[in-house]
């Protein structure tokens, strides 16, 4: 937990991680490491949130599971005036910065760095670009459910799958 009214005027970085961090329904990030750099600033607060992690989900269009590797690096003005958030930028120096509405005087760096992650996060999650969703034998809709062609996944078969072929049974 970042105390805001006890910043030291140079600021402060706070780094940490997390192994796995749901974020929606199926969706999660896994070995999540960030870092944190908070700065006073008048009244408001710079924040400069670096992170990267591996986010699991399932395509938007196939419904297969996903891992992507995702890095962010987000900076913003947090602030309590609500004259400064509803012009909604700030220049600090030669940088245009967000201003974020931050009433807390309390920030939990854990929700901080999942928040900037779904709001980073792609609007449709694909396992590769040109992913159709149809199965490439019938052309039916996987988001309907799946076929009965059985097309060749990109997976292959786990050792557990290759051992239990081999075993007869009496």
């Amino acid at each position: 937990m970042i105390e805001l009214s006890k910043l030291p005027a140079e600021g402060l970085r706070v780094e940490g991680s997390a192994g796995y961090v749901p974020v929606d329904n199926d969706e999660i990030l896994r070995d999540l490491v960030w870092q944190i750099f908070v700065q006073p600033s008048d009244m408001d607060f710079f924040l400069d949130i670096q992170a990267e992690a591996v986010f699991e989900g399932n395509c938007g269009r196939c419904l297969e599971p996903v891992d992507q590797k995702t890095m962010l690096r987000s900076q913003f003005l947090g602030s309590s005036d609500p004259d400064m958030v509803a012009r909604g930028s700030y220049s600090l120096g030669s940088q245009d910065l967000d201003v974020v509405y931050l009433p807390e005087v309390v920030l939990d760096e854990d929700t901080l760095v999942r928040e900037q992650f779904i709001l980073h996060r792609p609007m449709q999650l694909l396992c590769r670009e040109d992913c159709l969703g149809l199965c490439p034998q019938c052309g039916k809709n996987w988001n309907k459910g799946r076929c009965q062609c059985c097309p060749e996944y990109n997976n292959s078969p786990s050792a557990l799958a290759i051992a239990l072929a081999d075993v007869k049974l009496n």
